[in-house]
């Protein structure tokens, strides 16, 4: 019975997608070919690594990008099978924090923590208030919304070019965007904040029953340390998202099921956090927001909470963002900017293409560099060794200081395998993780597009419209509709900045590394030749 329940949960949990963008899929790799306004299934909402698992029509199966995809709004009742769970439930005190006072996050649980709770038959996700899914009820009915607003939806772009957003907005809340070059659009400059995250420390709450990992974080503005966990950071994130409707908010470093605390797994965590947190005090705009202050520097928990609160009501958050966007340069017209957007969709899912390609041939060459290079010179170093000790067993006399020879191009050969073994851990892995960033900032940029894209239709549905049209209306609805293209551009400019200065930063150090390994190569060979005399 509870297999059967499970299964129709399963079955019903599936529901339907449109596709935004094109995908062009390798079978090879288990991904699914879509074209854009298709309709397909999807069967696991949750791949991993931002990947949905999608069924088409014709029974084709595999992955797709969960940015190139918006779910269709489907309302359906689950029923949920009755628990056999019959030991003992551990039942955490409502409003009690690891402190002892109250949780400001009790509500916002997620598997980062390690919590002994009773296990549940039903299908939930990680994180209801996101996904869409109402409250668990005392019923055994338990209604559950596939609600999913696309990105344009969530933006508040609509309620923003039909004029529906009245707030009012102060001097310092406004954000600038300027025309150096008077052609290319972008935000206007802002110090950049440098963030060090050191010490994690594994801590309890719960008397024991519930563990999480603490960073300390010291930003460059104060040169103060807070202590923050990663549900805090999601939290952050999540924040931004809201705040920055049409900006690329990379996304948070993966989460763990399970070695969460291991030593290895606990220094990988601090080290792309704090890249997540330095990419973010470069942006001329997010990093001198209110959110981002409020969690780089709060120490104070009551003040704390009252910033988490202020935050989650922005006003200038969502729709409200665009009211705050003023330039000091001419916006585009509607043509004008669908053309740029559109030339910066194909870019990015071209460059999307080509990383994906430099990390599977960085990783090859690890895999030959560790693997079968490393064993072959290792193998001639036997051989030479051996050589040499055949030779020793000669007569001596003038093959005295070949044999040497041959023992110490033994010894070269080793040393020059172990090179090799070690090298990946300088070159390729720290070039595949710069590049994985990258991969995980150009998922998001899909969100960004169709906000734009959302807008740019709202807009041709407006002027094309029946019936009579306020001049001045449309004329404002153009208008607005300009302060999202130009946000949208700025952004695009903004990341074109960072990709070009952090890929030239990163090829000059890989290249740089790769000439510091074939030196040592070079040195170790040319010691080796050294050691036989010119004429034997």
């Amino acid at each position: 019975l509870q297999h059967y329940f499970i299964q129709s949960n399963l079955r019903l949990m599936s529901s339907k997608a449109r596709v935004l963008y094109e995908f062009d899929g390798h079978s090879e790799n288990n991904e699914l070919k879509v074209f854009e306004d298709e309709l397909i299934t999807i069967v696991c909402e949750d791949a991993g690594e931002g990947w949905v698992e999608a069924i088409k029509d014709t029974g084709e199966q595999g992955l797709v990008p969960a940015s190139y995809i918006e779910f269709i709004d489907v309302e359906y009742e689950v029923m949920e099978p009755p628990t056999q769970y019959t030991g003992q439930e551990t039942i955490e005190q409502p409003g009690v924090g690891g402190g002892g006072g109250a949780d400001e996050w009790s509500d916002y649980d997620s598997d980062e923590d390690t919590k002994h709770n009773r296990p549940s038959m039903s299908v939930d996700n990680e994180d209801d208030s996101r996904a869409g899914y109402g409250a668990r009820s005392n019923s055994t009915m338990m209604k559950k919304s596939m609600n999913r607003f696309t990105p344009y939806v969530k933006s508040g772009a609509e309620d923003f070019i039909l004029g529906k957003e009245k707030e009012l907005i102060a001097e310092n809340e406004l954000i600038t965007i300027i025309s150096p070059n008077n052609i290319d659009l972008t935000w206007l400059p802002n110090s950049l904040i440098t963030v060090e995250i050191t010490e994690p420390i594994k801590k309890q709450k719960f008397k024991g029953m519930k563990s999480f990992m603490s960073y300390h974080i010291t930003p460059s503005t104060t040169n103060l340390t807070v202590e923050r966990r990663y549900k805090q950071f999601d939290w952050f994130h999540d924040r931004l998202e809201e705040k920055f409707p049409c900006f690329i908010i990379p996304p948070l470093p993966e989460k763990a099921v399970v070695g969460k605390y291991q030593q290895d797994f606990v220094e990988q965590r601090r080290e792309k956090l704090q890249l997540w947190l330095n990419r973010i005090g470069r942006h001329p705009i997010i990093s001198h927001s209110n959110v981002t202050t409020h969690f780089l520097t709060c120490k104070d928990e009551k003040e704390w909470k009252e910033g988490k609160r202020k935050a989650e009501q922005d006003r200038t958050a969502r729709s409200g963002f665009f009211l705050t966007v003023k330039s000091e340069a001419h916006l585009p017209d509607t043509l004008s900017s669908e053309s740029y957007v559109g030339s910066f969709s194909t870019f990015s899912k071209k460059m999307e293409g080509a990383l994906e390609k430099l990390v599977r041939q960085n990783d090859d060459y690890a895999a030959k560099m560790t693997g079968g290079i490393k064993h072959m010179y290792s193998k001639y170093g036997q051989i030479f060794k051996e050589m040499g000790e055949v030779f020793d067993t000669g007569p001596l006399g003038e093959s005295k200081p070949v044999t040497a020879a041959l023992l110490s191009t033994g010894r070269c050969y080793q040393e020059i395998s172990e090179v090799y073994e070690n090298q990946p851990r300088f070159d390729a892995h720290v070039l595949s993780e710069a590049v994985r960033e990258y991969q995980g900032i150009l998922s998001s940029v899909p969100d960004m597009l169709h906000v734009h894209k959302g807008a740019s239709q709202k807009v041709k549905d407006y002027t094309r419209g029946d019936g009579d049209k306020d001049a001045d209306e449309e004329e404002n609805v153009l208008q607005r509709y300009s302060t999202i293209s130009g946000a949208v551009m700025a952004e695009i400019n903004h990341f074109h900045i960072e990709r070009n200065a952090d890929f030239n930063a990163m090829m000059r150090d890989y290249i740089h590394t790769q000439i510091e390994f074939h030196k040592n190569i070079c040195q170790k060979l040319e010691h080796a030749l050294s050691q036989f005399p010119e004429q034997a």
